[in-house]
C-alpha cells in the first residue's frame, strides 16, 4: 500500500469511521508490514492532537471566553474613516479659498494702460500689381517677383500657398496614380 492510503486509513481508524471488516483488514496489514506502522501511528497521534485542540477551542468559545483574534476578519465593505475624510476635506476647502482669494488680488496698486501710438504721416497707399509693374518692370528681380504675383489660369499653385496642403497633395497623387 502507498503511504497516502495508509495515512488516510489511519485517520479514519482514529476517528472511528471504519467499519469492523476494514478495520480488521487494516490491523492485519499493519501486523504483516511493520514498516507501515510508524506512519499510521504518526497520523493517529496528529489526529488526536488536532481533535483535542478543536474541542478545546469550541469549548472556550461556547463558554464565552476570549479566544483571541479570529483567523478570518470580517470588514464592512464601505467602512469610512470619517476623521481622516474630514481632515482631507477641510484641507481641500482651505486650499481652494486661498487659491481663489490669492488669484483675485491685483498685482500692483497702479495699473498700466495700453497706449496706441498714431503716426503723423498718412498711411501709404496699397500698390496694385499694375503699379508694381510700372515701377519694377525690366529689372531681373522685379520680373521674377512680378511673375510670382501674377495669377495665371494654368498655374498649379498660387503665390500664397493657401490651397496647398498635405491632404490636397495626397488627393492629387492618388488621383494621378489611380488610373495607371
Amino acid at each position: 500500500m502507498k503511504r497516502e492510503a495508509i495515512e488516510r486509513l489511519a485517520m479514519d481508524l482514529a476517528a472511528g469511521e471504519l467499519n469492523e471488516d476494514v478495520e480488521a483488514l487494516f490491523r492485519a496489514y499493519l501486523a504483516e508490514h511493520p514498516e507501515a506502522s510508524p506512519d499510521s501511528e504518526e497520523m493517529a497521534r496528529i489526529y488526536e492532537e488536532t481533535s483535542a485542540a478543536i474541542e478545546a477551542k469550541t469549548r472556550a468559545a461556547e463558554a464565552g471566553a476570549d479566544v483571541g483574534e479570529p483567523i478570518i476578519k470580517t470588514h464592512r465593505l464601505l467602512s469610512l474613516n470619517w476623521r481622516a475624510f474630514g481632515r482631507w476635506a477641510s484641507a481641500l476647502i482651505v486650499a481652494a479659498i486661498i487659491g481663489f482669494t490669492g488669484g483675485r488680488w491685483p498685482i500692483g496698486s497702479k495699473t498700466s494702460r495700453i497706449v496706441f501710438t498714431t503716426s503723423a504721416r498718412p498711411a501709404p497707399q496699397a500698390k496694385t500689381i499694375s503699379d508694381l509693374k510700372e515701377q519694377y518692370a525690366g529689372t531681373f528681380w522685379g520680373n521674377k517677383a512680378l511673375a510670382l504675383m501674377e495669377d495665371k489660369a494654368g498655374q498649379r499653385y498660387r503665390g500664397d500657398f493657401r490651397d496647398v496642403s498635405l491632404w490636397e497633395q495626397f488627393r492629387r497623387y492618388r488621383k494621378e496614380t489611380g488610373y495607371e
